[in-house]
């Protein structure tokens, strides 16, 4: 597994400094990383042929970026902006599911894209957060997204915080979906949510979880990756063991990284923690 980072998490220097961002993360030791729509708005100052040039010059790869909300993007744009600064994976970053038939409709919607993310040379990823483990009968959301979609067109990135929050076991997560899994996000619970660690504990029973419901309700339990209660290593080791997983991305917590006031410090943080594992590389 190659190690990177979700660059979301410096957004805000990325769009002030795109370039010295980019290379200080270089300079950390990040030769991977995988970006979000956050930073493609209007205050981004260069175009992607600049944005590419900027990433080749300091030896920076983009395999992956995410993107959303899932119904009003224009997939053609997603599609044109990779083939230029380059990647393999267009992941969605989110959706909400009101029920087993709005999930089961989905998963035919994101057969579709995957054929046309295919037939453009791009694989097409659904990143989880905690609600996709709401049980819709005996199943949950994840579980029927896996179940009734097209390993040809449609393959996952585990979120193993998210897992962790949506009351399951990561390791469990990655050696149940096997092969599909083809990303990973990886960081870490803090401990002073362990008294709330499910995402379910208190919400009303059987809730319609809509994108404003789970913003209402949802907090950032997340931290600096080896410094909370997850077991790091067994999740790599269950990557490697179980799965197809090309790269796995950390994440930062803004609310609650130690260096939560400098996220580049955070991102260098980020990368010394991850180096302390086996089974990632960085070349």
């Amino acid at each position: 597994m190659k190690g990177g980072l979700q660059a979301c998490s410096v957004t805000k220097e990325f769009l002030e400094d795109t370039y010295g961002t980019l290379k200080k993360m270089a300079d950390y030791g990040y030769k991977y990383i995988e970006s979000a729509g956050t930073m493609f708005t209007p205050e981004l100052k260069v175009d992607m042929k600049e944005l590419k040039k900027m990433m080749d010059e300091v030896g920076i790869e983009h395999p992956s970026k995410h993107y959303c909300p899932y119904l009003t993007s224009d997939l053609n744009s997603e599609i044109e902006r990779l083939h230029i600064i380059g990647g393999d994976y267009l992941a969605l970053a989110s959706d909400f599911f009101t029920s087993r038939d709005e999930v089961l409709s989905r998963c035919e919607m994101y057969n579709e894209t995957g054929k046309i993310c295919k037939e453009n040379g791009i694989s097409f990823i659904y990143h989880n957060h905690a609600h996709e483990f709401q049980k819709f009968v005996d199943k949950s959301a994840l579980e029927l997204l896996v179940e009734n979609t097209d390993p040809e067109y449609v393959n996952f990135e585990i979120d193993t915080m998210w897992a962790f929050r949506g009351g399951d076991d990561p390791v469990e997560t990655l050696k149940k979906f096997g092969k599909r899994v083809k990303l990973l996000h990886l960081d870490d619970f803090h401990p002073k949510y362990m008294d709330h660690r499910s995402f379910f504990d208190g919400l009303p029973e059987n809730p319609v979880i809509t994108g404003e419901f789970y913003g209402q309700y949802n907090i950032d339990v997340a931290t600096d990756i080896g410094t909370g209660v997850m077991d790091v290593q067994s999740i790599l080791d269950a990557a490697e063991k179980y799965t197809d997983v090309k790269y796995g991305f950390i994440e930062l917590s803004s609310a609650n990284s130690r260096y939560k006031d400098d996220m580049m410090k955070a991102a260098e943080f980020g990368i010394n923690q991850l180096k302390k594992y086996k089974g990632v590389s960085f070349v």
